[in-house]
């Protein structure tokens, strides 16, 4: 967080706002702190709320690629691997998962927050990259 976040939002300047959920791993009395010493503003979200997420959708389609030819052989091939499918993410599919958010939560609304909604599982659902 302080070597790489907190630099990224003061490079943004004022228009940048991190999304944190309170998931336990996430949610550590000491990162208050750092944000608020940084100046960061911060939108609390919900806990393991995956379809409402904007980067969830990257982790299995990073997983897809960098193992389309087998399993990276050591973790430094794995590492050299995610990183590089990182940097060749294409901004167009950043920007679908960014527009799916709407009519998840517009599904999640209509169930009262139950778990019932399954991202993809819609028969009229939209398809996004």
């Amino acid at each position: 967080m302080i070597p790489k976040l907190i630099p990224f939002t003061q490079e943004c300047g004022l228009s940048a706002i991190v999304q944190k959920d309170l998931a336990p791993a996430h949610a550590h009395h000491a990162q208050a702190v750092v944000y608020s010493q940084a100046k960061v503003q911060r939108i609390i979200w919900c806990p393991n709320s995956p379809d409402l997420n904007m980067i969830e959708p990257c982790w299995p389609h990073i997983k897809r690629v960098t193992t389309a030819k087998g399993a990276p052989k050591s973790r430094a091939e794995g590492e050299r691997v995610w990183l590089q499918t990182w940097k060749e993410l294409e901004m167009s599919r950043i920007q679908a998962w960014i527009k799916r958010i709407p009519d998840h939560i517009e599904q999640v609304i209509k169930l009262l927050g139950g778990n019932e909604y399954k991202e993809g599982r819609r028969k009229d659902r939209k398809v996004y990259l």
